[in-house]
């Protein structure tokens, strides 16, 4: 199981003229059969031979959440730091 914290951060939006701030959100996710199923029932191709795109990427981050009640809003916010640490965790031989 990885525990994953999405930053909390700060933007502008300049269509509305406002300032967002979010809150640091932690995610427990785990990569396992179900998240692969999920993930290639909706993609319709296999997630280990695949190059994903950053999009996939996250959308298996999604399946993989056991996180209750999670707002897909947090999953905009994921960092680049936050994608590695997801890559290593797939990888890793466990």
């Amino acid at each position: 199981m990885l525990k994953l914290i999405i930053p909390s951060i700060e933007l502008y939006d300049e269509i509305k003229e406002e300032f967002i701030s979010t809150k640091e959100q932690t995610l427990q996710l785990e990569h396992s059969l179900v998240s692969i199923s999920k993930w290639e029932s909706k993609w319709h191709k296999p997630f280990l031979v695949n190059n994903k795109t950053v999009i996939e990427t996250i959308d298996y981050m999604k399946c993989m959440t056991i996180t209750q009640n999670v707002d897909d809003k947090v999953y905009e916010y994921v960092t680049n730091e936050n994608i590695k640490e997801v890559s290593k965790y797939i990888e890793s031989t466990m």
